[in-house]
Formats: C-alpha cells, structure tokens, sequence
C-alpha cells in the first residue's frame, strides 16, 4: 500500500484494473487487488478465522462503546474498537478450533492513565435489583470527585449487551433494575471511569459473573 498526494483533479478514488485507490482519516492510499488463488485453507487458517470471525462478533455492537473506552489521549490513533479487537485477538479467545470460546476475564473494554474504581463488587441484592459499589477514592493526579462510571453488561443467555453511565466516582454505588424476563440468566459485567473533559480513560475491570434469581 502507498500514500500518495493529490493532484489537480484531486485524490484518486475506486478501482482501476488490479490497482484500488481509497482513503482512511484524510490520507490516500493505493493499493493493489489481493491474488487470486485455488489454494485450499490450510487448519491454521481455517482456525484463525474462525477466531477472527468470533471476535468480530462479539465486539461489533459495542463498536461505539469501545471507541470511547480507549479514547485516551495517549493511546494513539487506531480506533479503539480495532485496539480492543486486536487484544482479544491476542489474549481473550480460549480453547482450541472449533471449540473456541471467549475469556471474558481477559476482554478489555478501555484503556487509559485514569485510575479505576477501588474496591468494587455487584449483587443482585432483590429479584431483578442491582447494584454496584465501590471505594470512592479520589487523588488529585488520576482519580477525580466526577469521573463517570461506565458499566457494560452482557447476557450471556440472550447474547445481549446493555451499557449504563449514570453515576461518577463519588457516588460509591449504582443501582439498577433488570428486566422480568432476566430472571435466571447469566450476566457478565465489566466497568471503566472517564474524566470529564473527554480525553482520559481507564483501565477496565472485569466484575465477573453474576448467576441472576
């Protein structure tokens, strides 16, 4: 792939014999057609893109959510939907083709210098009632009054996520009330802290599993 600068009639855009022209974040690219080829997969193959295939799957509708998680500055500047893909890739997928499952110990929703919640468990404390409290630690360097709080839940059973940011750090707890048909399904949760102005996040933190009444 090459970068190329405009000329007087401006960026090339589509495809033209083997060569494709496109652009990403206002640079321009050209690049040229993949071969073509009556190779069959090999099993290493066939297994990395099932892995790549079961990624994809589980962090596409968090897509928005994850680009907020690693919005730190210092991140730089790959999307965080492709960073958190990437290290999913790397670390979160278990077990070995076709039994692959995901680690969702090892997911990572965010990342940043801001400091996480200290100190944190969930319960479901009444039938379809939820709550979540932490230490409400605060310095004046990483960890603010006002940091929000961002939880992610995901039903495993319905393979349904739901995303909630209604509290900040000095809160030191957040409830919440299920859906009725939720009862007896199995959720996991992971939480991260942004700074107000947007440009700080986070390390997340995995909560765990929760077995719901």
């Amino acid at each position: 792939m090459a970068k190329f600068l405009k000329g007087i009639v401006g960026a090339y855009s589509g495809k033209v014999g083997s060569i494709v022209g496109s652009s990403w974040r206002s640079v321009d690219y050209v690049r040229s057609l993949p071969k073509i080829t009556g190779k069959k997969a090999t099993d290493g193959q066939i297994a990395q893109r099932a892995k790549f295939a079961l990624a994809v799957a589980f962090l596409s509708p968090i897509k928005d959510l994850l680009n907020l998680g690693y919005s730190d500055k210092s991140l730089g500047k790959a999307t965080g939907y492709n960073k958190a893909l990437q290290a999913l890739l790397n670390s979160g997928i278990s077990g070995t083709y076709p039994a692959l499952a995901i680690d969702y110990a090892k997911v990572v929703i965010s990342k940043g210098g801001l400091s996480n919640l200290m100190g944190v468990s969930w319960y479901e404390n009444a039938p379809g009632e939820l709550e979540l409290t932490w230490t409400p630690d605060t310095n004046k360097f990483n960890a603010f009054d006002d940091d929000s709080v961002v939880l992610l839940m995901y039903n495993r059973t319905k393979n349904f996520f739901s995303i909630l940011e209604s509290a900040t750090r000095v809160d030191a707890m957040l409830s919440l009330s299920l859906p009725l048909s939720y009862a007896g399904d199995t959720l996991e949760g992971w939480i991260f802290t942004g700074h107000r102005d947007g440009v700080k996040t986070s390390l997340s933190y995995y909560l765990g599993e929760l077995v719901l009444a």
